[in-house]
């Protein structure tokens, strides 16, 4: 009878490995199936040679069988819990960065997908730990969103047909429309979706002949940043004379002013008149006198160009390194543009104000966007004309006061005029591009007057560096706590549990 229950007992702990083998390697192999068929014969056999009486009347079988059942039941609900867990997510992103999390930009994009997304990305079975994450967490997002990993040295033939050279390329197709990235973070994989789902690039034409900034400039007063990002959304930046043309290209989308430091020509104010007039879309950087002589034309698009210069005198651009001839804005107005910085702040270094002004037309919107704080002031040119140092009168206006408008003029046939109107160009700038939200608003002002709303958003960036600077003392009093007086508290505290139990 003895021997018959440890049979019994054998049977079953052979099951039980059968059972973990196939969990590991998750494929039915021979070795498995031959365990789990001896552990079931095993114990088969001794319940045949046991009475089942006997059986159910040992109380240690008893016991094992409840231990038994509880057991099945965790596993059950474990697994109904993981079940239902894999299909409703949620997640915490604790960091201070959001490391873990998708951009804003990520997420709407995906969220708003018509087009199925296939990702394959070739990568060694060591390494593919990061891209893994990545490509599941962008797939939480949309159904539309698949993706497979390829050891490359595996499938050659495939690698090949995506002329894949090298480890941990990315290949994202939509349709017929294919585009390669070499790495995979989030601002790599997010552009390349963008490209494959926009079906064809739209063109942005830089006004140059003026002193305006250059998109080919990487110097501090350039535009190459800004140009990098137009084109990783799939835009095409150019550059556009005026001069000697009688109207802007048809291909043309959108129209920057960026800067100008002389004045325009009759002809040309008038090729940017008609193309206004015709739907066209238009951003213009005007920077405070000396400059550029449009406030008159501007007001031809219902803004006002203050002949001042603002300042913050509230002293917190300060403590980011800002003085008081570049103002932080963080106060927005209720515009598609600005609608995902709040909570964001942009500088915008010697700018003039941008007034709106009122009109009775009902097929024309005007409204600034973007405001300084109340500690900033409206300083007169004239006032400041020579003076190293400036200083705030009574006379000068306070704020908030408007750096940002917004004019839209509704056309016939569903057409719309939109136009930006910035009381500076250098924020744009390679030198303060990439500070703060200045990149995501300048990016969406592009987006919007593209018509592109569903790209306004904030942009992916690169995974920040924090990094913990201690001085000698503090690394000493680290050292000492972590080293010494923890571990010897612990060891004090067993050996007085110790001596208590004794």
């Amino acid at each position: 009878m003895k021997q018959y229950k440890w049979l019994l007992t054998l049977g079953l702990i052979l099951m039980g490995i059968g059972l973990i083998a196939y969990s590991i390697t998750n494929v039915w192999d021979v070795r498995s199936l031959a365990v789990i068929c001896v552990g079931l014969i095993l114990s088969i056999f001794s319940l045949i040679k046991l009475e089942l009486k006997d059986v159910l009347r040992d109380r240690r079988l008893i016991y094992g069988g409840n231990m038994a059942l509880v057991i099945v039941l965790v596993v059950a609900i474990l697994g109904l819990l993981n079940f239902f867990l894999a299909r409703h997510t949620w997640r915490v992103d604790t960091t201070a960065g959001r490391t873990f999390s998708l951009s804003p930009q990520t997420t709407k994009l995906l969220k708003n997908l018509e087009d199925d997304i296939n990702v394959i990305a070739f990568v060694k079975n060591l390494n593919k730990g990061p891209v893994e994450d990545l490509l599941g967490e962008y797939s939480h997002f949309s159904k539309r969103f698949k993706w497979e990993l390829i050891d490359p040295d595996q499938k050659p033939g495939l690698a090949k047909k995506y002329n894949v050279k090298q480890y941990g390329n990315l290949v994202v197709i939509s349709g017929i429309r294919e585009e390669q990235i070499s790495s995979s973070s989030e601002e790599n994989l997010t552009n390349a979706i963008i490209k494959v789902t926009r079906e064809k690039t739209k063109k942005v034409a830089f006004i140059t002949g003026h002193g305006e900034l250059s998109i080919n400039s990487a110097d501090r007063e350039g535009l190459a940043n800004a140009k990098s990002a137009i084109e990783e959304q799939n835009y095409e930046a150019v550059e556009l004379l005026l001069a000697g043309k009688d109207s802007i290209p048809q291909d043309i989308s959108v129209v920057i002013i960026p800067g100008p430091k002389n004045i325009f020509f009759q002809g040309e104010l008038k090729i940017l008149t008609d193309y206004l007039n015709n739907g066209g879309s238009a951003l213009f950087l005007l920077d405070p006198p000396p400059g550029t002589g449009m406030e008159k034309y501007m007001r031809n698009w219902y803004v006002e160009m203050g002949n001042d210069l603002v300042i913050d005198a509230s002293g917190f651009g300060r403590l980011l390194g800002a003085g008081p001839e570049i103002p932080l804005v963080s106060s927005y107005g209720d515009h598609p543009i600005v609608e995902e910085l709040t909570g964001l702040m942009t500088f915008f270094p010697m700018t003039r104000s941008v007034t709106p002004i009122e009109t009775g037309d009902p097929k024309v919107s005007v409204m600034e966007i973007a405001q300084t704080g109340s500690n900033s002031y409206a300083i007169n040119q004239k006032k400041i004309a020579g003076q190293e140092e400036i200083s705030i009168g009574p006379e000068d206006q306070r704020g908030p006061i408007p750096i940002v408008c917004v004019t839209t003029i509704e056309l016939d046939n569903r057409r719309k005029t939109r136009i930006v109107t910035v009381g500076d160009s250098d924020f744009a700038s390679n030198a303060y591009y990439t500070n703060q939200a200045n990149g995501d608003f300048f990016m969406n002002i592009i987006s919007w007057l593209m018509a592109d709303e569903d790209l306004i958003s904030i942009r992916p960036k690169d995974p920040e560096m924090r990094l913990i600077n201690m001085n000698p003392a503090q690394t000493r009093t680290v050292f000492w706590l972590t080293v010494i007086i923890l571990p010897v508290i612990a060891f004090a505290l067993g050996i007085l549990v110790y001596i208590r139990r004794k």
